[in-house]
Order: C-alpha cells, then structure tokens, then sequence
C-alpha cells in the first residue's frame, strides 16, 4: 500500500510547573494530534529535524536550531 504524508509543527517543550499542569499539556498535545487525524491521517511518529545557520560576519560559529513535527499518513486514493 502506498501512502501520503503531512508533517505539522510540534511543540518543543512542555512548560510543567506541577504535575496537574503536566496533565493539562498531555492532554494538550493529545489534542493537538486528535485535530490533525481529520479526513483519514493517521499519527505516524514525531521527529526532530535539526536546521544550520551559516555563520554571519562576525562569528565563526554555526548555529544549529532543533524543531520537532508531527508526521501523519493516509493511504493514497
């Protein structure tokens, strides 16, 4: 079976003070997902994928940034 993917932002951390507000944010990201899986996606896997910034001028230092996603899939039609 062949698929199809799309990948939507996650966050990159979860501010938790305590553990009520650790429940809160789960649920949150659940959520986050749950509004995604409209019209057949499928939650497929998080990844992190890493971006380079040259580096500029008056710096000899790249500089890596991290972002997280959301991968989903659904068969193709």
């Amino acid at each position: 079976m062949r698929y199809e993917y799309k990948t939507v932002p996650a966050p990159m951390a979860l501010n938790i003070k305590n553990e009520k507000e650790a429940g809160t944010a789960i649920r949150g990201f659940g959520d986050l997902i749950n509004a995604e899986t409209e019209d057949g996606w499928e939650f497929h896997s998080m990844e992190t994928i890493t971006t380079s910034e040259a580096p500029g001028c008056f710096s000899t230092n790249k500089k890596d940034t991290h972002y997280n996603m959301l991968v989903f899939k659904r068969p193709l039609s």
